[in-house]
């Protein structure tokens, strides 16, 4: 919706709700910009889990120094990601 749409559908409005957002406007103008908060991990895992996309939250129980010794398997040949790609072409 462009700029002259908008005022033309304002246009429309009673006054008095027309005034409302006028004063709505002017107070948004002078409210200082609120700070952006980064998302936590936590709050990341509860949207998934909301949405879905995952069934459970693990817990720090479930977590074992096994999972830290995690050591990847070096394999011969071009990176599997590069021939996924080459696949999908």
């Amino acid at each position: 919706m462009s700029a002259q749409e908008l005022l033309s559908e304002i246009r429309k409005l009673p006054a008095e709700v027309r005034r409302q957002l006028l004063d709505a406007l002017e107070r948004e103008k002078s409210e200082p910009p609120k700070p952006h908060q980064p998302i936590t991990e936590d709050e990341i895992e509860q949207i998934l889990l909301a949405k879905g996309i995952i069934g459970d939250i693990p817990s720090l129980a479930d977590y074992t120094d096994e999972d830290e010794d995690f050591e990847p398997i070096e394999v011969p040949g071009k990176p599997l990601s590069e021939t996924i790609i080459e696949e999908r072409r």
